[in-house]
């Protein structure tokens, strides 16, 4: 389920070479936005979340736009 996720879902654009899993999360009014996921090449688990401090909302920011390209860039650089 969570790989389809990445081939067919709101996890797109953390999708990565290889064998790799997730799932994104965005709070009511865009207070939370985040992406978690699982590649096997490197055998690594990573969460991202993005959101501030005094509960105020993003502008329009969810898991699949920035936690999940940030958590992309950051899986590539560890591989």
């Amino acid at each position: 389920m969570l790989t389809a996720v990445m081939q067919y879902g709101t996890g797109r654009n953390a999708a990565i070479n290889g064998t790799c899993y997730g799932k994104t999360g965005t709070s009511q009014n865009y207070r939370d936005a985040w992406f978690v996921g699982y590649a096997k090449r490197p055998a690594l688990v990573t969460g991202v979340w993005f959101g501030n401090d005094n509960g105020q909302a993003m502008k329009n920011v969810t898991g699949s736009t920035l936690p999940a390209l940030l958590w992309k860039q950051f899986m590539k650089s560890a591989a």
